[in-house]
């Protein structure tokens, strides 16, 4: 069993779960972005595994389940969310550092936490979250295709993730759930917006993953060989441009959302990297 948490962070309201014991290494998981997500959904057939080594800590990401609606159209989806991020680690006042795994946008998250480097991390994961590049474009345009709230659409987007499995239609059901909170739809929908008239600068242009060159956390980059939303090969791009940490480049038989239908595996996978730092 979780426990519930719901914390203020820089004045927005952030829904977390934790599990296991606080003096155990502290673990962050960061949920994907699709539709619905939120940290239950993403990570509540994994976590029972990871608690009995670690204090996990889960929480919904801004827009998603219980957090705060909020939407800066000012700049990148990433950055509120890893403000968000830092000030929940900050207010733990954690001991030891953290480890942070995320699957798809979390996984993206996490590699973000490295560019910025105000965190003191033992470790980053990225399940299937390339931070940005090397993404399909069929993909982002299926799983953006979701114009109302309806559980056989999201059926069709959850397929894109995963495998059909034993718990996918309670999935199914508890993400179209998800959607029918208030504001929800809006603020996911708000992070794919893009001014017609706007263009980018190459000044201004992200770049990202060139700001990685200079860290030296280690890192594990999970791949999916039946993953349709990446480049098959984004985790050795990606890994170019590490050249200072320990990189680890896991590939698994499964499809863009492990965490999802194969939680052993991908708590197993977790485990033999984590143990390591």
């Amino acid at each position: 069993m979780s426990l519930t948490l719901t914390l203020k962070l820089n004045g927005l309201k952030t829904q977390l779960y934790i599990w296991g014991q606080s003096d155990r290494p502290p673990l962050l998981l960061l949920h994907d972005g699709m539709y619905g997500a939120d940290a239950l959904t993403a990570w509540d057939q994994v976590v029972p595994i990871l608690a009995k080594e670690y204090f996990v800590m889960a929480p919904d990401l801004l827009g998603f389940g219980r957090s705060d609606k909020v939407v800066f159209v000012d700049r990148s989806p990433y950055l509120p969310r890893l403000e968000q991020i830092e000030a929940l680690l900050e207010t733990f006042s954690l001991t030891q550092p953290c480890h942070v795994v995320g699957t798809s946008f979390g996984g993206s998250l996490a590699l973000r936490t490295l560019e910025r480097n105000r965190l003191s991390l033992a470790s980053v994961v990225a399940i299937s979250g390339t931070g940005g590049p090397w993404r399909v474009p069929a993909g982002i345009t299926a799983l953006n295709d979701y114009p109302r709230p309806d559980l056989e659409k999201m059926k069709l987007l959850l397929s894109q993730v995963t495998n059909c499995y034993a718990g996918f239609d309670q999935l199914a059901l508890r993400r179209y759930q998800n959607t029918l909170i208030p504001g929800h739809l809006e603020a996911i929908s708000a992070m794919g917006l893009r001014h017609p008239a706007s263009t980018r600068s190459s000044g201004s242009a992200d770049p990202y993953p060139s700001t990685l060159t200079q860290v030296t956390t280690p890192v594990m980059l999970v791949a999916g060989t039946q993953d349709a939303l990446l480049d098959a090969d984004w985790a050795q791009k990606l890994g170019r441009y590490l050249p200072s940490a320990a990189v680890t480049i896991r590939t698994l038989p499964t499809g863009h959302s492990p965490n999802l239908d194969q939680a052993e595996l991908t708590a197993s996978a977790l485990l033999s990297f984590l143990r390591v730092y």
